[in-house]
């Protein structure tokens, strides 16, 4: 694939569910030309593109062939609501799930040639949290995810314990090292323990997953890393 300039959109939706705009940044994979591609949604979006340079990556590993092209989605947070809108317990986690679903995904698949049978989701921490709650409430669109340092507390575990069939998913999960008393504005937490756990109650109700750890503790320059073996693998030719 020939060189080709990076290209990232950015839009301001306006949600009604939630009474407030978001920002959405978009990477356009190089060649897109009419023809639908995948399509990965990112909880704490905007991070993912400065923190986690993934459109800089994305877009060099498309064109040196190690990634299947594909849009990126950045869901900007509300730092405020963070956990209210991404935790399953969360005081408003069911409107985020509709302004993603109901807001979100038509506003883009208007503007852009995405493709509905190949949308996936990725997200760190308590992110990963609500990529795990879009697979058990939207089963039809993600069934291959990305999950990097999950906040797995044990509710959300036991949450995830009672789906009845996880058999259509596939998830990439990756854990630091250092995790084990990952320092967080929460407080200290045993994410190494938590995704353990998660990662053998996700198997044990079917579920494909790719387990991966490494050096490095909860932090955007040791996910940054591993975000395009991440992509490569749950993005399907």
């Amino acid at each position: 694939m020939q060189a080709s300039t990076r290209k990232v959109e950015t839009h301001t939706l306006h949600s009604r569910v939630l009474g407030e705009e978001r920002v959405l940044k978009v990477f356009v994979p190089p060649g897109a030309a009419g023809e639908a591609l995948p399509v990965v949604y990112c909880h704490d979006g905007i991070e993912f593109f400065t923190h986690g340079r993934v459109a800089t990556q994305a877009h060099e590993a498309i064109l040196a062939g190690k990634l299947a092209p594909c849009y990126i989605v950045g869901i900007a947070v509300n730092l405020d609501r963070r956990r209210d809108d991404y935790a399953f317990d969360g005081a408003r986690h069911r409107e985020y799930l509709q302004f993603v679903a109901d807001e979100c995904i038509p506003f883009l698949d208007g503007r852009y040639a995405m493709d509905d049978g190949r949308r996936y989701m990725a997200g760190i921490s308590l992110g990963a949290v609500a990529t795990l709650s879009f697979v058990l409430e939207y089963p039809q669109w993600f069934h291959r995810v990305m999950l990097f340092s999950g906040a797995f507390f044990p509710p959300y575990q036991r949450r995830v314990a009672e789906a009845i069939d996880l058999s259509r998913l596939y998830a990439y999960m990756f854990i630091g090292e250092d995790e084990r008393q990952a320092q967080t504005p929460s407080g200290v937490f045993d994410f190494w323990s938590y995704n353990e756990a998660m990662r053998d109650i996700l198997m044990d109700r079917g579920a494909d997953v790719s387990y991966h750890t490494g050096p490095g503790n909860h932090i955007w320059g040791v996910w940054q890393r591993h975000l395009v073996a991440a992509l490569s693998e749950i993005v399907l030719v």
